[in-house]
């Protein structure tokens, strides 16, 4: 069995963390529509929208068009939520996909969002997946100066 990698970044912000996670818990379709250079379209495929177990079909461009479906495992506890790929476009370099955003508490110095993501390449020819952290730290930007301007 092929080794799982992991790669992640950490970006801090200004928001708090209870504001930059409960956004991100309860007004994940409002995230997508604020960056429409990267997010496509977004479906509910089961479950109740956003939600634990939910399975959702993510139309998505990072430098070129491409479609997943993800179940969504969400963890109050630990502030975190983890989209597992089931099946799409990414399978074609990868053989597990998991992205998780885990938001921290920094105190008086607002919070920080760790973005990371389990995989496993499908041959050793194919580059770590970097530009999904690159586009994870612009994500992460824009909504820290939303919520600060809102």
């Amino acid at each position: 069995m092929a080794q799982i990698a992991k790669i992640s970044e950490q970006v801090h912000l200004k928001s708090s963390a209870h504001k930059v996670y409960d956004f991100l818990k309860n007004k994940m379709d409002f995230v997508i529509q604020m960056f429409p250079d990267i997010y496509k379209g977004c479906d509910v495929l089961e479950g109740n929208g956003f939600s634990h177990g939910s399975i959702i079909h993510l139309k998505y461009n990072l430098g070129s068009p491409a479609e997943v479906k993800e179940r969504i495992a969400i963890d109050d506890a630990n502030k975190s939520i983890t989209f597992e790929c089931l099946e799409g476009d990414v399978f074609r370099d990868f053989e597990v996909f998991k992205l998780k955003i885990q938001v921290f508490d920094n105190g008086s110095n607002g919070s920080s969002v760790d973005w990371s993501i389990e995989f496993v390449k499908a041959n050793e020819d194919v580059p770590p997946p970097h530009s999904y952290l690159i586009f994870a730290d612009k994500i992460s930007k824009g909504l820290d100066d939303y919520l600060c301007n809102n």
